[in-house]
C-alpha cells in the first residue's frame, strides 16, 4: 500500500495548472510515497495521467468521485 504523502484540491485550476502543482509535490516525495490530486474533470484527469506515464511517475488509483476525478500519483 502507498503512503500517501498529501492531498490536494485541484479543481480550481486548469490547463497545465495541476501538472504544474503536482511537479512541485513530485520533488517533496520519496519512493513509496504519493498525492492524491482531485481534478474536475475527466479531460484534467486524463492529462495528469499522460504526464505522469511520461516522466516515469506511477499511477496508482484512478476513480471518479461525485463530479470530480482521484488521481493517486507518486514514485
Amino acid at each position: 500500500m502507498v503512503k500517501i504523502y498529501k492531498k490536494v484540491d485541484l479543481t480550481g485550476t486548469s490547463c497545465a495548472g495541476p501538472i504544474g502543482e503536482l511537479m512541485g509535490l513530485m520533488d517533496e516525495i520519496n519512493r513509496g510515497e504519493a498525492v492524491e490530486a482531485l481534478l474536475k474533470d475527466e479531460e484534467t484527469k486524463n492529462m495528469v495521467v499522460n504526464w505522469a506515464k511520461t516522466v516515469g511517475l506511477k499511477i496508482f488509483e484512478e476513480r471518479k468521485e461525485g463530479n470530480n476525478f482521484v488521481v493517486v500519483v507518486g514514485k
